[in-house]
C-alpha cells in the first residue's frame, strides 16, 4: 500500500494527501512508514529468517521448528529460543512436511490354506482345465 503511494507520488507527482485519502490511511502513517529504520532486532530476525529458509530448502522441508532450532544454533553459535524460530516460520509461511503414520498390521498365520492345485505346473492342456 505504502509502496504504491510512494511510486505514484514520485512518478506522477500526485499529492500525498490525496493518495492517502484514496487508500484510506492517514498521511502521518505514510510518513512514519517512510522514516522507519529497522531496529537491530529486526535486522537480526531478517538474517535469521534467510538462514532458516536456506536450511529449510536444503533439507527438503521435512524439519520442524525443533530441528531447525538445533541446526541454526549450531550454525550461528548463539542461543535461539524455539518459540522465536516458530514465530519466524509462521510469519514466512514455512511448515514442515507431516509424514503419514503407517498402519500397523498384526502378523498372523493364515486361518485357511487353499489346496495347491497348480503345483507349479502352469501349462494347461486346454483352456479352463487347470
Amino acid at each position: 500500500m505504502y509502496l504504491a503511494i510512494q511510486a505514484v507520488h514520485e512518478q506522477e507527482a500526485f499529492p500525498v494527501q490525496l493518495l492517502c485519502d484514496l487508500a484510506g490511511i492517514s498521511r502521518s502513517s505514510y510518513y512514519k512508514w517512510r522514516a522507519h529504520r529497522p531496529s537491530a532486532r529486526e535486522r537480526e530476525n531478517r538474517k535469521l529468517t534467510d538462514a532458516l529458509i536456506s536450511l529449510y530448502e536444503q533439507v527438503g522441508g521435512i524439519y520442524g521448528y525443533r530441528r531447525l532450532t538445533l541446526h541454526l544454533r549450531r550454525q550461528t553459535e548463539q542461543a535461539l529460543n524455539p518459540k522465536r524460530i516458530r514465530r519466524l516460520m509462521k510469519i514466512r509461511g514455512i511448515q514442515s512436511v507431516i509424514r503419514r503414520a503407517r498402519k500397523a498390521y498384526a502378523r498372523s498365520t493364515p486361518q485357511q490354506v487353499a489346496e495347491n492345485l497348480l503345483n507349479r505346473k502352469f501349462h494347461a492342456s486346454a483352456p479352463n482345465k487347470k
